[in-house]
């Protein structure tokens, strides 16, 4: 969990100077609103956000922060029509424990059957979820993600093994440099208000000090996923849910070959295109997205097959 923007220490408190006081009085309300709850599971301590209401539930996962909360406008943008469930990753897991934890905390919650959101990260995250777990899942949404391949099992393994050797300090500037790539630079071109938010979010989260476990983490399910077999379109073919695509047409961190083999791994999805939004249409486009996910989920779905178990 990062230290609360509401904290009263002068490090902290600089670090969102620049941010317009209404964001920060948003981030502060939504931190007094949405509590985490936990739960053990094996000898693993879960953070998770339960809120809002509705019939539906949608399973909201995280990306490359690794916890709920930094879905925190996709949440309140999306509750107030649905029963939201979204679970910080256990930095200790591989992808099987961790979708298997996911699912103990659905149990746990009384939920059968859910919707699933997943972006970047988080979109990996829900395609193995999906697999692992079918008969929970109504219908998937994807946004700005991939699917792996073997060839990348060996670099994955190597950049384990090496940024296991790194000093946790030396990973302030990594990430830096590479949310510049994905994040700042597109929403610096959109002349967008929440810059300077998003930077001192990101700042807050290199002060926890978990950026290294968060890296070792993500890589390890990545390579999980790079050394079993690639994910096909005859996988879900038992499945009658319904997937959605969400994806942008200059993505730097999903290239063009990639969202086409997202695509023509599930042939039978709908695909939304954003144009210019890189990897940050859920920001720069929220409502368009908010909208987006809202009519997806809300449309009738076919009734399921009853050959499945989980």
């Amino acid at each position: 969990m990062h230290p609360s923007a509401d904290s009263k220490l002068p490090a902290i408190t600089k670090l969102y100077e620049k941010v317009p006081a209404d964001q920060i009085a948003t981030l502060h309300q939504f931190r007094r609103a949405h509590p985490y709850k936990h739960i053990v599971i094996g000898e693993m301590r879960w953070e998770y956000i339960s809120s809002g209401q509705g019939t539906e539930t949608l399973l909201l996962l995280p990306g490359a922060l690794s916890t709920a909360e930094s879905l925190f406008p996709l949440i309140s943008g999306l509750e107030k029509d649905f029963r939201i469930i979204a679970p910080s990753y256990v930095l200790s897991l591989g992808m099987k424990e961790l979708t298997d934890g996911i699912a103990r905390i659905l149990e746990a919650e009384s939920l059968k059957q859910i919707h699933v959101l997943g972006g970047s990260f988080g979109g990996l995250v829900a395609q193995y979820f999906v697999r692992r777990h079918p008969a929970k899942v109504r219908s998937l949404v994807l946004s700005h993600t991939f699917v792996l391949s073997p060839k990348y099992a060996k670099p994955l393994w190597l950049a384990g093994k090496l940024f296991s050797l790194f000093p946790a300090s030396l990973f302030a500037p990594i990430i830096k440099l590479r949310l510049q790539k994905l994040l700042f630079s597109t929403l610096r071109s959109a002349k967008h208000p929440e810059l300077e938010l998003w930077r001192a979010y990101l700042n807050e989260a290199i002060a926890s000090g978990l950026l290294k476990d968060v890296f070792l983490q993500q890589n390890k399910c990545l390579l999980e996923c790079a050394q079993q077999p690639q994910f096909t379109s005859d996988d879900l073919k038992e499945w009658s849910g319904r997937i959605l695509i969400i994806e942008s047409d200059n993505d730097p961190a999903i290239r063009a070959k990639d969202r086409r083999l997202l695509r023509s791994t599930y042939p039978q999805a709908e695909v939304h295109t954003f144009h210019g939004t890189g990897h940050a249409s859920s920001i720069i486009r929220r409502k368009e997205f908010i909208d987006l996910v809202k009519d997806f989920v809300q449309a009738p779905i076919q009734p399921r097959s009853n050959s499945l178990t989980s």
